[in-house]
């Protein structure tokens, strides 16, 4: 494999990623761009997100690319006794098996937690699953916008009088994959330490739960529900998008020294000594009032004359900027948040940078393969001879 010149933190640690979409198969890319040697099985088929739009030039989807990278990709038919032969001799070499399955499906097949730890007591083994691996949910499948709804993101995302609204992005998939990797090195840290834990089981359900974070105390110790409110939020003001002469400008006043900054910035005396709005306590309950005012203001100028004012105040303020904008941005390129990996015409693709960083490593590595492209390679390691992989191939096994 194409490596980065100096040893990378995870070089020696092999993992078997079985998983599919995008938590699972982000949480490889994470390990990969560490230097882990992550071997992505598929069926023959393929990953289902090979084939979800959009599309490369070359035909590949954008979803699978974005978090395959690194890896080494095998096709494997998991239904086939031969194909499960290859997969324990996969198991025996690994250090880690990442896999989505559903708790049944997993049993079914052979790789559920129970059956494995007996026979790989040192194989740290993550089970990511859409509702959590207990309760009356642990087989009902799902997705992210699904998890969205059903542990009440939804519910305090869009516009106060609006339909549901999802996050723009998979934030609960990508999210789980974040997780899932952090379970993993706190496993292998334990396996290191000579403890027991192997078990990492993450879900979509437990993180998108996770991620209420103060929605959730307010709810549990305050019994305060918190409710839609556009680009805004209940209990700050002002903390939202406001419309510019061009385009908006999201200003965040989060705290009262801040807003004094605010309407110094502004040249809204009047807001700032008004007695009844000095606290945000007060503004809460005259939102309108301020939110009106400051809307009427900043819709006189564009953007980049409001901006810099907000600045040298220290008011944090931003253009909602859209993609092509986040990729051309400086801080973008300073911050490694945009890579370059080679393909194996001697081509490059672009794509998202990892979002942490360890010493100067930025995670470049090799373009996601194309299915089963290191099968034989593979095999070969397993010290499966040319008639051997015939042979499996012929029947149907990888």
């Amino acid at each position: 494999m194409e490596k980065n010149q100096e040893a990378l933190p995870l070089d020696g640690v092999r993992v078997i990623d079985i998983s599919r979409v995008l938590a699972g198969p982000y949480c490889g890319q994470l390990m990969a761009d560490m230097g882990a040697d992550v071997i992505k099985v598929e069926s023959p088929q393929g990953d289902e997100n090979r084939r979800w739009s959009p599309l490369l030039p070359s035909g590949e989807s954008c979803n699978f690319a974005s978090v395959n990278r690194g890896k080494r990709g095998l096709t494997l038919n998991l239904t086939h006794p031969r194909g499960r032969e290859v997969f324990h001799q996969l198991l025996a070499s690994a250090d880690v098996l990442l896999h989505n399955f559903l708790p049944s499906t997993a049993a079914k097949l052979g790789v559920d937690i129970v059956q494995l730890e007996a026979q790989y007591p040192d194989l740290v083994i993550c089970s990511l699953t859409a509702f959590g691996a207990e309760g009356p949910l642990r087989d009902r499948p799902g997705y992210d916008s699904v998890l969205q709804a059903f542990a009440g993101l939804m519910a305090i995302t869009g516009e106060p009088d609006g339909a549901p609204v999802r996050a723009g992005s998979s934030i609960i998939d990508m999210a789980t994959g974040l997780v899932a990797f952090g379970g993993i090195m706190t496993a292998l840290y334990s396996r290191l330490a000579g403890k027991k834990r192997r078990r990492v089981s993450v879900s979509l359900f437990e993180t998108a739960v996770a991620m209420l974070g103060y929605h959730g105390t307010a709810w549990l110790e305050a019994s305060v529900l918190p409710h839609r409110e556009g680009s805004g939020i209940w209990h700050l003001v002002p903390y939202q998008a406001f419309m510019c002469s061009d385009q908006y400008l999201f200003v965040a006043a989060l705290n009262d020294a801040t807003w004094r900054r605010l309407c110094d910035a502004l040249e809204l005396a009047d807001l700032r000594d008004d007695p009844t709005l000095a606290t945000n306590e007060q503004r809460v309950h005259r939102r309108d009032h301020v939110v009106g005012r400051i809307s009427q203001l900043l819709r006189t100028r564009p953007a980049n004359h409001w901006q810099p004012l907000l600045e040298r105040a220290h008011v944090p303020a931003s253009p909602l900027h859209t993609l092509d904008q986040v990729f051309e941005h400086e801080q973008t390129l300073a911050n490694h948040m945009l890579v370059t990996v080679s393909r194996g015409d001697g081509s490059t693709m672009r794509q998202i940078g990892i979002p942490f960083k360890v010493g100067e490593l930025t995670g470049a590595s090799i373009a996601p393969p194309t299915l089963g492209q290191h099968t034989d390679e593979i095999l070969a390691e397993l010290r499966h001879d040319a008639a051997s992989v015939a042979a499996l191939k012929q029947d149907g096994a990888v």
